[in-house]
């Protein structure tokens, strides 16, 4: 009887057990799930000793909405997020597959060890309550590049010129070899890179104490501004003992002088076939620096129909800006053919004691001339004289017979 009342018990034991695991499988369902994934780091990877920034994703991928999601940021060896940055992001509810993005500043330990190193972030969802860590990569900061000794080829760039060259030294300041570098130069869009030369140069390594120098060439085009111009540099490198890319970046800045530039802005004439007329240029300083003594000359060319009492013409002072008009007499031979031509003028103007010169080409209309009567010029005044000489007999013979009549 004993025996079967312990039988007894244990099954009914055991058949509660079943019932409760049963019942908590069917009440278990589909939950939600709030991961991080690191998205990048600024620098990559950040370097020990320095700050950094940080972009993760806070993402739900269970199966349910994640209700009132809290994110902490946790100072944790060897980041620590700067003072001044949030730390604490109530996001509310996520739904299955949404996400958010954290952007964040931290401080990275000196001694923080080369390789992944975990940031780490504590996540609140309802009963959950965990610390997520995101493994974040940093390399001892023991190689140190900068930028020096930069020189330019003229010494003084300007506006509209062209194989310009930058040469510039990366130094190694620090205590470790930085492998295959590579700098990349990156510039305003009024310095455009020449057909045959790169804004890429890989140096190799550069041992400790060691400069490597880069040239640049590059063209300024005619919109580039006068004053300072800002370049970057994107320098590129990794450590032996870290299989890590590192990536910096770097600026500098570089004075470009303005100068006197030309344009002609206008032209009136009325060219005509056998005939000489005048041809008006209103000539514009478009660049940022007066110009002095400015005269424009036009390139006479054999094989067009013109000639010119004088091929130069004076304009004057031209502030920037400021037009001028330059007046040419222009004789265009009989036999020329009626169409537009192109002429070529050359336009000079002085800054200071520089001579700048640039040369430009400007369309002109050539018409014909009206025809004139067939009579040639000498068949005219011969007709003319004998008119003449048979007037002046007709009057003599009147004015005798007159006199004969009265006598």
């Amino acid at each position: 009887m004993k025996l079967l009342n312990m039988k007894t018990t244990a099954l009914i034991i055991i058949t509660a057990f079943i019932a409760s695991n049963g019942l908590a499988q069917v009440n278990q369902g589909p939950s939600s799930n709030v991961e991080s994934t690191l998205i990048n780091t600024d620098p990559v990877p950040l370097q020990s000793g320095e700050q950094g920034d940080l972009r993760f994703k806070i993402e739900n991928t269970g199966g349910t909405d994640a209700e009132d999601v809290e994110v902490r940021l946790l100072d944790n060896y060897p980041f620590q997020v700067k003072q001044d940055r949030k730390k604490v992001y109530r996001l509310g509810s996520l739904e299955t597959g949404q996400e958010y993005q954290i952007s964040t500043e931290v401080l990275v330990a000196e001694d923080a060890p080369d390789g992944s190193n975990d940031f780490k972030l504590r996540v609140i969802s309802g009963d959950l309550n965990r610390t997520v860590n995101v493994p974040v990569e940093v390399q001892s900061s023991d190689i140190e590049l900068n930028l020096a000794n930069l020189q330019t080829q003229p010494q003084q760039l300007m506006p509209d010129t062209d194989n310009n060259q930058v040469s510039i030294d990366l130094v190694n300041n620090g205590d470790k070899t930085a492998e295959n570098v590579v700098l990349n130069l990156e510039a305003p869009e009024y310095f455009e890179q020449t057909s045959s030369f790169s804004t890429r140069k890989a140096l190799g390594n550069i041992n400790p104490g060691e400069k490597k120098t880069s040239t640049f060439v590059l063209d300024l085009n005619k919109t580039a501004p006068a004053g300072m111009a800002e370049l970057s540099t994107k320098t590129s490198y990794s450590a032996s003992d870290s299989t890590s890319q590192v990536t910096q970046t770097d600026s500098f800045q570089l004075n470009i002088e303005g100068k006197p530039q030309f344009k002609v802005t206008g032209v009136e004439g009325g060219l005509k076939t056998g005939s000489t007329e005048e041809l008006r240029l209103t000539v514009k300083n478009r660049g940022e620096e007066k110009s002095s003594s400015t005269r424009i000359r036009v390139m006479d060319s054999s094989d067009q129909p013109f000639s010119y009492d004088s091929s130069s013409q004076y304009i004057g002072t031209l502030e920037p800006g400021q037009e001028g008009e330059a007046v040419f007499e222009v004789e265009t031979e009989t036999d020329a053919a009626a169409k537009e031509y192109l002429l070529d003028f050359e336009i000079r103007g002085v800054k200071d004691t520089e001579v700048f010169v640039e040369d430009t080409t400007t369309p002109a209309e050539v018409k014909q001339s009206q025809k004139s009567s067939d009579i040639p010029l000498p068949a005219i005044a011969i007709l003319i004289l004998a008119i003449s000489g048979a007037a002046y007999l007709f009057r003599n013979k009147i004015r005798d017979k007159v006199t004969n009549q009265k006598q």
